[in-house]
């Protein structure tokens, strides 16, 4: 129940999505320290063991090349919780999974208190909208931590053994979470929309092709269309937020691409910034590429970068909005190769479950789509809340399906 509770709360509080994920832990060393392992009961348990397995081995192998970079230039570890947050989290995973199953009742818990998140995440998002209160993380990994949560519910819209109620429950939670991410402003985020989009409609086949009247399931969008026109109409800022952001990226990126010169004016933007520390970053890529720079050289770099342009913007970051290149300038091959085995694993992970657990792929598919996407445009890495929204959403993934009733 308490980590329901905390579930419930994480959007709203970093504090309990914090808790929620050290429960977790918790749970995962209790596990197992006192509970025997069970041996898999079909092949899609199996699949299961193995996913997870899977999962550590890749953290472990990132966190190895992490490692190098790190101690190279002594860098502190104070900076890298993403690391020991994910690696904790896959270590608890394999403890859990061989050793624990959810009852009937749990796994509707589990899915009330993610459709509840939904809720408490677009009351904060209405409040950053409406009245400027801050998120509780950076709104670009709060709002990605909103869409992996969104994820997680898409296998549950798909399952036949759980009551049509609760179905209908969880695909409130995913247009409840989506309706907050729009709200949020973050652009970042937006970027995991044709995921659940395309998801969505995968759904909506398979109850088509297994059965299900077309005439019920086309009542049904038709209540939804109706909902999300009563949602937009009583909360404009849904559609005006993501209106005003995108014109201003479009106005941004037109500004950076029609200038000749680069100028503090343009690189002053949010976009302006990003582009200008990536070409400046190419540059010194190319002098160290196998070990990179260090942190402290990094961050040397930004502050010499944004005075020569005259950029405030620039001269305020502490990382270059990009995952890939700011691993590269800071450890070269080897800080690239820590963040691309993360994403190598999801990836893994989606084929791994795509054999038997197709729906459940589609969760990990999703957390693996947003995390290559948004590590485009910035370095979540260097923020506590985005680690912990993966570790949650993944036990969410996994807890769901070691239901002892639930199916796909």
């Amino acid at each position: 129940m308490l980590f329901l509770a905390l579930l419930t709360l994480a959007p709203i509080s970093t504090k309990m999505a914090g808790a929620a994920w050290f429960l977790v832990i918790c749970l995962g060393a209790w596990a197992f320290w006192r509970l025997p392992v069970m041996l898999p009961e079909s092949s899609k348990e199996k699949i299961l063991y193995d996913a997870v397995r899977w999962w550590l081995y890749f953290c472990i192998a990132a966190f190895c090349f992490k490692a190098i970079g790190m101690f190279y230039w002594d860098d502190p570890w104070r900076t890298r919780h993403f690391d020991f947050r994910i690696l904790l989290m896959a270590f608890a995973l394999r403890a859990l999974v061989p050793r624990i199953r959810l009852s009937a009742g749990q796994v509707l818990m589990l899915v009330i208190a993610l459709t509840l998140a939904s809720f408490s995440a677009i009351a904060v998002s209405y409040m950053h909208a409406q009245y400027g209160w801050a998120t509780p993380s950076n709104r670009i990994n709060w709002a990605g931590g909103l869409a992996m949560l969104s994820c997680v519910l898409l296998p549950v819209t798909a399952s036949r053994t759980i009551a049509l109620r609760w179905r209908w429950c969880a695909t409130a939670g995913i247009v409840v979470f989506v309706s907050a991410i729009l709200m949020s402003g973050a652009r970042g985020a937006y970027l995991a929309f044709p995921w659940i989009l395309i998801s969505g409609l995968v759904v909506l086949r398979g109850y088509l092709n297994g059965g299900c009247s077309g005439a019920a399931v086309y009542r049904a969008a038709a209540l939804l269309a109706v909902c999300a026109v009563l949602v937009f109409y009583f909360a404009p800022k849904i559609i005006e937020v993501p209106k005003e952001r995108i014109s201003i990226a479009v106005a941004e990126i037109h500004a950076v691409l029609s200038d000749e010169e680069t100028t503090g004016n343009v690189v002053d933007t949010s976009i302006g910034a990003r582009i200008y520390m990536w070409q400046r970053s190419l540059d010194v890529i190319q002098e160290s590429p196998w070990i990179g720079y260090g942190r402290a050289q990094r961050i040397r770099f930004i502050k010499e970068w944004g005075g020569q342009a005259n950029a405030h913007i620039v001269k305020d970051q502490t990382h270059l909005h990009s995952e890939y290149i700011n691993g590269m300038v800071d450890h070269g091959v080897f800080g690239l190769l820590s963040t691309l085995t993360y994403m190598a694993g999801l990836i893994f992970l989606t084929f791994i479950l795509r054999r038997h657990c197709h729906f459940l792929a589609m969760s990990a598919g999703g957390l693996a789509y947003i995390h290559v996407m948004m590590s485009f445009t910035d370095a979540n890495s260097q923020t506590n809340n985005y680690s912990v929204m993966i570790g949650l959403a993944l036990s969410a993934i996994f807890l769901l399906r070691l239901g002892k009733r639930q199916g796909e």
